[in-house]
């Protein structure tokens, strides 16, 4: 029998790679995590100045109540997870014209736009009642927990069937999206024109409507004290307690196969080059990398790289974390996000990536959190969707090796950037907000990339949508046998559950493998609880 050093090696310690050790670990697996940066926790990591906490990615939490998927899993490592903070106040939608919160009582807002908008009544009632259709829906979530590619035959066939079955009552909705789509599919409900404004952003009908949803579900939290970070430390504490291992500073430079099957990976550390055999691998990270940089040319077919080239991604941001000689709360901000938009432009322009034009949220996590910042004290974290080809690439340039290099106009256009949304805000939120900053510290695309490398810098991976859902570009198996895709490249959709159950169905593929007995425990976990 072939000696391993490893039963199985997973690139990247996001919160998906760490969930797959974890898992894999409890069943005795002996795992390896190897992660390029210095530090675990990809995008939940974020990062600590003068005493300053900043969480660079999260809005907010799903399905981390008491009831959800993210909660059962992590229940399932140890009872001991960090308990995220339930969000009441959830978010203000702020325009030129109008100013609505939503809460986790969805129907103190629907009675307030009634209020407003007397006229339209019945459809505003019609809306949110198709919020709780979408809201029912999204209770069965852990019903599409598990992939159809951890199933064969038959079992694969009565599982899409039945969660044909769970979904049927969304298909109304899908076909309304795009920008006529949307204005479509909302004129069913409203026709006032300010009315349509507080969804001026979206991209399609189910968009407007699971916000309304999931506050019906009670659905919506904040990250643990101590902020998301804490999330990959407890991770991490389990695959350790394991006895498995988490190298850092580990940049993986060739994953090694031999008859198209996966044998090992070699990657540097200091400038010193070691080499890891496993039977399985999965990567945890940027797909792209894997099938365009880190395997042979041949091992991938070229028509699946180009399903990831031409793949519809979720942005990246322009992420301002900023530091203030006072309390927030002191300065009008609350514990809810704030979503500024502006009236008079297109959806398309919204998230267009111009910060004169584009939306942006604005949280104040020490509103929440008195330990992200030193006493009376707070932070104020402002994202903006932003693109990689703004102003050629932020003024960066590439080397030889293909690398993002900061060059001083880079640093002058992300600085410009940074004070047109500071003049915004001002100028919407709070007019002497300058006065009261400490520091600031600003995040491009350029920075995410460089940090994940995440193709394009973006958040979360490959959207929801016609196009990428015909094309199949989400996806756990690989061409090369006993290599797995985990992390937000494996599925659809974004945020802290998707992850999690990439996570989860990277496992159950390598247990299905090596551990039959402890594979149909995990599906029968999934299953009854």
């Amino acid at each position: 029998m072939e000696k391993y050093d490893y039963d199985v090696i997973i690139i990247g310690s996001g919160v998906s790679g760490l969930t797959s050790a974890a898992l894999l670990s409890k069943q005795g697996l002996k795992v390896c995590v190897l992660e390029r940066h210095y530090l675990i926790g990809g995008y939940l990591q974020g990062f600590e100045r003068k005493g300053f906490i900043f969480d660079t990615a999260i809005h907010w939490l799903n399905q981390f109540n008491e009831t959800g998927i993210v909660t059962k899993v992590f229940n399932y490592l140890g009872s001991d997870f960090p308990r995220p903070i339930e969000m009441k106040n959830i978010h203000r939608h702020i325009g030129d014209e109008y100013s609505f919160l939503l809460t986790n009582n969805p129907d103190t807002l629907k009675n307030k736009l009634i209020e407003d908008f007397p006229h339209e009544k019945k459809g505003i009632e019609k809306f949110f009642k198709a919020a709780k259709v979408v809201a029912d829906v999204s209770l069965k979530f852990p019903a599409f927990f598990v992939s159809p590619e951890t199933f064969t035959g038959l079992e694969k066939m009565l599982f899409k069937l039945k969660q044909l079955s769970i979904i049927y009552p969304l298909i109304k909705f899908v076909f309304y999206g795009g920008e006529k789509g949307i204005e479509k599919g909302l004129r069913k409900y409203f026709k006032d024109e300010k009315l349509l404004k507080i969804f001026c952003s979206e991209s399609d009908l189910l968009s407007c409507l699971f916000p309304i949803a999931w506050a019906y579900n009670n659905d919506y939290q904040n990250p643990p004290i101590g902020g998301s970070l804490v999330i990959p430390a407890w991770l991490n504490k389990i695959v350790e307690e394991q006895k498995s291992t988490v190298i850092l500073s580990a940049d993986v430079t060739k994953i090694d196969i031999e008859n198209n099957t996966f044998k090992g990976v070699t990657y540097k550390k200091r400038h010193k080059e070691y080499h890891l055999t496993a039977k399985h691998l999965i990567a945890a990270c940027d797909v792209e990398q894997v099938y365009k940089k880190l395997l042979p040319e041949t091992a991938v077919p070229e028509t699946i790289k180009q399903k990831i080239d031409q793949s519809e991604l979720y942005s990246s941001s322009l992420t301002l974390s900023i530091a203030l000689n006072c309390t927030a709360e002191s300065l009008g901000f609350g514990d809810e996000m704030l979503l500024i938009f502006k009236d008079d432009v297109s959806r398309k322009e919204h998230s267009s990536g111009d910060p004169h034009q584009s939306f942006m949220s604005i949280l104040a996590p020490t509103v929440r959190d008195k330990t992200l910042a030193p006493e009376n004290h707070g932070t104020l974290n402002v994202f903006v969707p932003a693109w990689m080809d703004y102003n050629n690439n932020w003024g960066a340039v590439k080397n030889e090796k293909g690398e993002y290099v900061r060059t001083d106009q880079y640093k002058a256009i992300k600085e410009a950037y940074a004070q047109i949304i500071l003049d915004r805000i001002e100028e919407k939120i709070c007019p002497n907000l300058r006065e009261h900053i400490l520091f600031y510290e600003v995040a491009t695309p350029v920075t995410y990339h460089r940090y994940t490398l995440n193709k394009d810098g973006s958040m979360m991976g490959t959207r929801p949508g016609k196009a990428n859902m015909q094309s199949k570009v989400a996806h756990y198996k690989t061409p090369v046998k006993n290599i797995t895709i985990g992390g937000h490249w494996a599925e659809l959709g974004g945020g802290v559950p998707i992850a999690v159950k990439a996570a989860y169905n990277a496992a159950l593929i390598v247990l299905k493998d090596e551990n039959k007995a402890a594979y149909k425990k995990m599906i029968a976990y999934i299953k009854n609880n």
